[in-house]
């Protein structure tokens, strides 16, 4: 058996017996290829507002629930039964970006007109009894739907800030706690920006192939299989890829991507 399979099963064993969470990030970094591979085909489906590394991130808490939730005993391969898990992690997150169902937004529209018919025929303002009265639904569930809106509406980070005495534009922010042994934001947003930058213009294909092979260290026969294409083929694109760009950066273009 090889090594690296040996070296994962220890590391089932471990973490089933013990619940470690140092050894539950180990078994997750060791499926991370899963992640990659899954937020790739989804990249290829989803508008290009969705960037990779979002559907990544999201993948990577479904992946989380995955190992978490995995029972051997079930004989299911782990491979398989985490597929699951990352998918609806996934379209989770895709349904958060939403704050406000349908079912919110549809009660919004219905207690605007209720609001607006009230009041042209009376003088009062009304009441929650009286709104949910018109629109035909009983007094807890206006009330549950009310709550669900006000969930659902912006707060903005200036609204946490307390007044500053020392000075009229309330600079003081003591919600902006810095993490020592966080990693810094910049160099994802220079990443962010330097792959948007440089894969401008090219088709969805295309910008997968230079971010898994340059970004994500996948191998030309790894992305084939992602995107259901031959070694030889990804190869191809890869080079008439470079052989465009160069005509754009210049020849320095492979090292800043490699960088």
């Amino acid at each position: 058996m090889p090594k690296c399979e040996v070296s994962i099963e220890t590391l089932w064993k471990r973490y089933l017996k013990t619940r470690d969470v140092e050894l539950r990030n180990k078994v997750v970094v060791h499926y991370t290829h899963l992640v990659h591979t899954h937020a790739a085909r989804l990249s290829r489906k989803l508008p290009a507002q969705v960037s990779y590394d979002e559907i990544c991130s999201a993948a990577f808490d479904g992946l989380i629930e995955a190992v978490e939730a995995y029972d051997p005993q079930r004989k299911a391969k782990f491979e398989t039964f985490c597929q699951q898990r990352i998918s609806g992690a996934v379209m989770d997150w895709l349904r958060s970006l939403d704050p406000q169902s349908r079912t919110v937004r549809t009660f919004e529209k219905r207690r605007m007109m209720a609001v607006e018919s009230f009041d042209m025929e009376h003088e009062s303002a009304p009441s929650q009894d009286d709104l949910a009265a018109r629109m035909g639904i009983s007094v807890a569930r206006y009330q549950q739907l009310s709550r669900l809106s006000q969930l659902g509406r912006e707060v903005h980070f200036s609204a946490m800030e307390p007044p500053d005495e020392r000075s009229s534009h309330g600079s003081g922010r003591t919600w902006d706690v810095r993490d020592p042994r966080g990693k810094e934001p910049s160099n994802h947003v220079a990443r962010s920006l330097l792959t948007d930058f440089v894969t401008s213009g090219l088709a969805r294909e295309e910008r997968l192939v230079l971010v898994l092979y340059y970004f994500e260290g996948m191998t030309m026969a790894e992305i084939g299989l992602v995107l259901n294409l031959s070694e030889s083929r990804v190869s191809q694109i890869h080079k008439e890829i470079l052989e465009r760009l160069r005509g754009r950066f210049g020849e320095t273009l492979q090292e800043e991507l490699v960088a």
